[in-house]
């Protein structure tokens, strides 16, 4: 080939060399890949808020007992087994309605007819029951408070108070219930129940009073 057509094809191959690099298309966008939405709140777990509301109801039960008001501790208690079943509160209120009815038997009072301190048959059944729980719980312990009506004088009543307590003390332990576990006291006339100035007030004045020292070993 000569060098003048030498030259001519290599300045054609140039040429072309440079106008197909000039014609390159612009590179496609790769296709977005959409978001995948973020999980919504599905609010509340229901265990959780059943949790919750139960244990508002044996929070309130508990407090309830601690005043004494046991009918009411009982309810609360029955409501959070039926309404809200399998919780924590749930499981465990059976026990503590068994614990109150345990209380309540040990805590009943008995009364006294006007300047005696002999026990009468309603009193003999009721310490029969406290002699029941007694055995089932060997370590609680009471004391036996004595009390009487306004009338009479402050010593006399003071007397008649420990005789009622000591009544008491005696039938319980002549049931096989150790003397060890009982302490008696008497209030005389000082601490009345209703402090009306009647028959029905000084009738319910008229009683022993008894007080669980130690409510843990129930």
């Amino acid at each position: 080939m000569r060098p003048t057509a030498r030259c001519a094809a290599i300045a054609g191959l140039v040429l072309f060399g440079l106008t197909a690099c000039g014609s390159n298309p612009e590179p496609e966008p790769e296709p977005t890949v959409d978001e995948v939405p973020a999980a919504t709140d599905s609010g509340p777990d229901p265990a959780e808020l059943a949790e919750a509301a139960a244990r508002s109801l044996c929070e309130q039960a508990e407090e309830a007992a601690r005043r004494g008001d046991y009918d009411l501790a009982r309810r609360l208690y029955n409501e959070a087994m039926s309404e809200y079943a399998g919780t924590t509160c749930a499981r465990g209120a059976s026990a503590e309605i068994e614990r109150i009815d345990v209380i309540q038997t040990l805590e009943e009072r008995i009364h006294f007819a006007f300047d005696r301190a002999e026990l009468s048959d309603a009193s003999v059944s009721i310490l029969n029951r406290k002699a029941d729980v007694l055995r089932r719980y060997p370590d609680v312990r009471l004391t036996i408070e004595g009390n009487c009506d306004e009338r009479g004088s402050i010593e006399y009543n003071f007397a008649l108070g420990m005789r009622r307590a000591q009544a008491a003390k005696n039938y319980l332990v002549g049931l096989g219930i150790g003397e060890g576990r009982f302490r008696t006291v008497s209030f005389g006339k000082e601490r009345p129940l209703d402090p009306g100035h009647n028959e029905e007030a000084w009738a319910l004045n008229r009683r022993d009073e008894f007080v669980i020292e130690n409510l843990g070993a129930i």
